[in-house]
């Protein structure tokens, strides 16, 4: 093949390589991400075992970056993602190169064929560049980005390996690919499915084609995939382990701990080397490719022994502590998550998926069967087999969530456009209303950068290129075609995914779409090889294709993907952890609220001396008797009841620690008087040397007797046994994500024994009701939240002060998911300011508070709903902070007139519930801002609605008062409003009206005690 020009081919291929780079390394997070960004990178750096199946190529080469003498931590393993990438690019110009190569044969010594080849490479791999998916990918510490790099290798490798096919030699690279398939394996399973691609490209470039050799192609590449998948990775460890590979119906080993086994893998392998040495003796190329194939394979995936060396040191992080090859068989076959069948597609059980099923068809729950143990305990799996399913629902299902909804949705996100970042949102087409654009964005600080508009020019270009691929090159086209649906399609289809997802999984089809941006450079290629003859207009086409391609894409994503300034997660774990007091326990619940506190404690060394529990990991028996039995960084055990042996055998066994069902239980436990006088007044309780509760789990229905009966799950019990064996004498939290203790069954009926401080609710011993519902240590939330460290600078021991950085900055992006935990911050704020004003009465310091939340937490980056916009209006108002009230209203007026004027947005409002009224809110914020004849026309039209008059009578009567209040009139206000009691009348039969004069009192009363003749009674206030 002719390969001139070469000057301007390293020129291109060092342009995209830098421009990636460049955007990377700009864009790239400074520190750890959300995610699972927080353990891979503690894990690396550590070298620890993160949740299965595990990455320990991943790891290893993580901990290369994090030896770099400079830079944050998080940042240097964010790096292996930036590099990762931009080879990716790289290696993408190469291979589209190399396709085009393969059916234009021209000479490149020619300028107009030179930079129709290269230049259409190089629009292929900018395109990638900037696509949505890779370029999340590239910017965070992620297995994702490094796993794209092995398919594009592997490419790459497959296309060299078609040029030099027919020379002697040619099956080394073909070796290669099975060595770096089984090295890939220990970053993520993607590599694994450009086998299918292999095989055709072998039989397509090696052999005549005929349907019968076509269909025994596939077969073998069937076969190879599950050599690979099914026995490689997954049944050979379980030899090794000396198991039978084949389970039961109640999923255990036919045969385990049997020597004959482990001498059978030992042999498979031995016998793999003989047929190498046997297949090179006898000249029997096949027999020696293949057997060499499987031992470079296996050598690659032999990374996995880090796995095993890691857990047997123990490291804090030891997930599934796989430390023998049974529980490393578990851990790589994803035990832990369930058994997830291919077919019904709709499997689930519980309440949020089934929930989701019935609008694809009738659903019934799967029948269950009675297994039996080999210990001969008995328990019950679905009977997937037996159940009888609505096969049109089920494949309306696949369709319509899994391929289109999970798939087709986030293809046409990367070349067509984006609606939002919401999760969820569409994708973008010249096609879609300006008003579906605006519901998505409503209320969003970032409305101005939706829709991403890509004037479906990328998916254009790339439908011509395949189009055209197929007729100059049929067989490479459908190598490439395979390769498309394989990483796509076709794998959303074997995931198997339910409906909701807890984020968006767009990632796992990175490789997928890297091979639609070949096709976009094809069919640039496609449009412009007719003017190859004349350079300019080459040229000058090509840099139309690059700007209304790659760079338009550039340009409408940029602000959406750049992570530049993003400290969230880092701030977030560290107000966790800099909440609690010495030596804590902490509950948290998800990935985000517990990952990045493990980055901070493990790689930062922030707070080592706190245990976190994570309840979702407390539902599985290994967690638990981690907490129980280890102490990392010399941190206390978490003191339990349970015995080793409910936490060491099976979960399905009869003696396992398990869940169970039944009513709430009244609960004492014992603690020291002394201890309890720190937490009430109460005489009474610290005497009587007890805390007493009612303990449930999750509500599930009601039982036989009639009563309520509760769901209680491992982590209900890990809760309650914690508390009743440290008695108070070490301070338990939960972290404010787990949820709000009104609803959430994590609390297991504590929400009247919690009290605010930083961003945790502290478990005490006795009742802490306030004005906000929850107790409120003042102390600890004024140094949280007034006395916050702003800078970089942290520490590492107990220190109040809360970190806010950048969360007022608009140059700086934060994408849906974490706008959701700004949420958090201001629920935090809003608490302690009700708490000053309502349970203290300081409305000097609840001013202070409020503006600082407002100071820190952008409103203009993190709206809020019009009715909390009131709220904090009024808030203001009753601190006496009249300017700052304004503000508010002005924003909540603005609101409720862009609700009345478009109702499609009611919707979309946040903290909307059918109680908020935008007249009603119009009306207020009005009445705040003293537009007296706005106000009462605004209550003229909430009352057309439907609502009672005596509401809007009193709120017109109302305004006289807020007259002579605005003028600090309070004495002649005060007398207006005495001269309303006679009617609106407490004694009133009528409710409607007895709830107005309920009002009327509380305004009397308020008025008389800033008037001193009154005390104030206590309100309670909720965002």
């Amino acid at each position: 093949m002719q390969n001139t020009n070469r000057n301007l081919h390293y020129a291109l291929a060092a342009i995209v390589f830098i421009v990636a780079m460049a955007t990377y390394l700009m864009t790239v997070q400074p520190t750890v991400p959300f995610w699972d960004c927080g353990e891979f990178t503690a894990a690396a750096v550590q070298q620890q075992v993160p949740h299965p199946p595990g990455a320990p190529l991943f790891l290893m080469i993580g901990k290369v970056f994090h030896l770099l003498p400079f830079g944050d931590p998080g940042w240097r393993i964010n790096l292996v993602s930036v590099i990762s990438s931009a080879v990716t690019i790289l290696l993408l110009y190469l291979i589209t190169v190399k396709v085009i190569r393969n059916f234009f044969q021209e000479d490149l010594s020619e300028v107009g064929n030179a930079l129709l080849v290269y230049g259409s490479a190089a629009v292929a791999a900018l395109t990638y560049t900037f696509t949505d998916t890779f370029w999340f990918n590239a910017v965070e510490s992620e297995v994702y980005a490094a796993s794209s790099l092995f398919v594009a290798l592997i490419t790459w490798i497959m296309m060299v390996w078609n040029e030099k096919a027919d020379e002697v030699g040619h099956e080394r690279w073909l070796l290669l690919i099975a060595y770096l398939i089984g090295v890939s394996i220990g970053v993520h399973l993607l590599s694994v499915l450009t086998v299918f691609s292999l095989t055709l490209l072998v039989y397509l470039r090696r052999y005549k084609y005929s349907t019968k050799g076509l269909i025994w192609t596939m077969l073998l590449g069937i076969g190879i995939f599950v050599v690979v998948y099914n026995l490689v990775i997954l049944k050979l460890p379980a030899l090794f382990a000396g198991n039978l590979p084949f389970k039961n119906a109640a999923g255990e080993f036919l045969v385990e701990d049997n020597f004959l086994f482990t001498l059978i893998g030992i042999g498979l392998i031995a016998g793999c080397a003989y047929l190498v040495y046997y297949g090179r003796k006898t000249n029997h190329g096949v027999i020696a490719l293949t057997s060499s194939a499987i031992l470079l394979l296996m050598i690659g995936y032999s990374s996995y022994a880090h796995i095993l060396i890691r857990a047997n040191s123990n490291p804090p992080m030891n997930e599934n502590k796989p430390d023998d090859l049974d529980k490393l068989v578990s851990y790589l076959g994803r035990e832990q998550y369930g058994e997830a069948p291919n077919w019904p597609r709709r499997y689930q059980t519980e309440d949020r998926f089934t929930r989701n099923y019935t609008k694809y068809g009738k659903w019934e729950r799967p029948p269950l069967k009675v297994v039996e143990f080999k210990d001969g305990g008995r328990g019950q799996r679905p009977d997937y087999g037996a159940w009888k399913t609505n096969v049109g629902a089920e494949l309306g299902y696949l369709w319509g969530y899994q391929i289109d909804h999970m798939y087709l949705r986030y293809f046409l996100w990367n070349f067509m456009g984006r609606q939002s970042d919401i999760q969820d949102s569409e994708a973008y087409s010249p096609l879609t209303s300006a008003k579906a654009v605006e519901a998505l964005n409503h209320k969003s600080g970032y409305a101005d950068k939706f829709p991403v508009n890509l004037f479906a020019i990328p998916l254009i270009l790339g439908l011509i290129g395949m189009y055209f691929h197929f007729m100059r090159d049929r067989k490479m086209a459908w190598v490439y075609l395979v390769l498309f649906a394989m990483t796509g399609v076709l794998a959303a289809i074997q995931q198997n995914q339910q409906n909701p997802q807890p984020r968006e999984r767009d990632y796992f089809y990175v490789s997928s779409f890297m091979v639609f941006a070949m096709w976009v450079g094809l069919g640039v290629f496609a449009i412009l090889e007719r003017f190859k003859k004349n350079p300019a207009l080459v040229g000058g086409g090509l840099a139309v294709a690059i700007l209304i391609a790659p760079f338009n894409m550039m340009r409408q994503e940029w602000g959406i993907h750049s992570r530049a300034g993003n400290y969230l997660a880092f701030d977030y774990a560290y107000n966790i952890l800099q909440s609690v007091e010495p030596n804590a326990i902490v509950f948290t619940n998800g990935d985000n609220d517990t990952f990045p506190v493990w980055y901070l404690q493990d790689v930062a060394g922030v707070r080592r001396d706190v245990r976190i529990v994570n309840l979702s990991l407390g539902q599985t028996l290994w967690y638990v008797e981690q907490l129980k039995n280890r102490s990392p960084f010399g941190v206390q055990k978490v003191p339990l009841s349970f015995t080793d042996e409910q936490l060491s055998v099976s979960e399905d066994n009869v003696k396992a620690l398990t869940y169970d069902f039944g009513p709430a239980q009244p609960v004492s436990i014992s603690v020291s008087p002394k201890i309890l006088a720190q937490y009430t007044n109460d005489q009474n309780i610290i005497n009587s040397g007890v805390m007493q509760f009612t303990y449930h789990g999750a509500k599930r229905g009601q039982g036989q007797n009639g009563d309520v009966e509760y769901f209680n799950g491992v982590q209900h019990k890990l809760v309650l046994d914690i508390l009743k064996q440290t008695k108070f004498e070490r301070p338990v939290y939960f972290s404010t994500s787990v949820g709000d203790p009104a609803w959430a069954d994590e609390y297991i009926g504590l929400d009247n024994f919690l009290r605010l401080e930083g961003m945790t609710f502290r478990v005490c011993p006795a009742p802490q009701r306030s004005a906000i519902g929850e107790g409120v240590n003042d102390k600890v939330m004024y140094k949280s939240l007034m006395e916050s460290r702003d800078g970089d600078d942290y520490s590492t021991g107990q220190a109040y002060g809360l970190k806010f950085r950048n969360l007022n900055n608009p140059a700086v992006y934060y994408d849906d998911v974490n706008r959701g935990y700004v949420l958090n911050y201001r629920n935090i704020f809003y608490k302690y300011t009700t708490y000053l004003l309502y349970e203290l009465r300081d409305s000097s310091r609840a001013a202070k508070v409020l503006a600082r939340m407002n100071e820190k937490l952008s409103l203009d980056q993190f709206p809020i709903g019009m009715n909390f916009e009131l709220q904090l209006g009024q808030l203001f108002e009753s601190c006496g902070d009249q300017k700052n009230a304004e503000v508010m209203a002005q924003r909540a007026l603005k609101s409720a007139q862009q609700i009345i004027g478009n109702p499609s947005l009611r919707n979309a409002e946040p903290q909307m519930n059918e109680n908020v009224i935008p007249e009603r809110i119009a009306a207020d914020a009005s009445a705040m801002l003293g537009k007296w004849t706005e106000a009462i026309n605004y209550y003229k039209v909430f009352a057309s609605g439907g609502e009672a008059d005596v509401y809007v009578n009193y709120y017109i009567d109302e305004i006289e008062i807020m007259k002579k209040e605005r003028r600090r009139d309070y004495v002649g206000a005060l007398a207006i409003a005495e001269s309303l009691q006679p009617k609106y009348p407490l004694t009133t039969p009528d409710k409607s009206t007895q709830q107005v004069a309920g009002e009327l009192q509380r305004k009397i009363m308020e008025l008389r005690n800033r008037l001193g003749a009154h005390p104030d009674p206590v309100i309670t206030m909720t965002p």
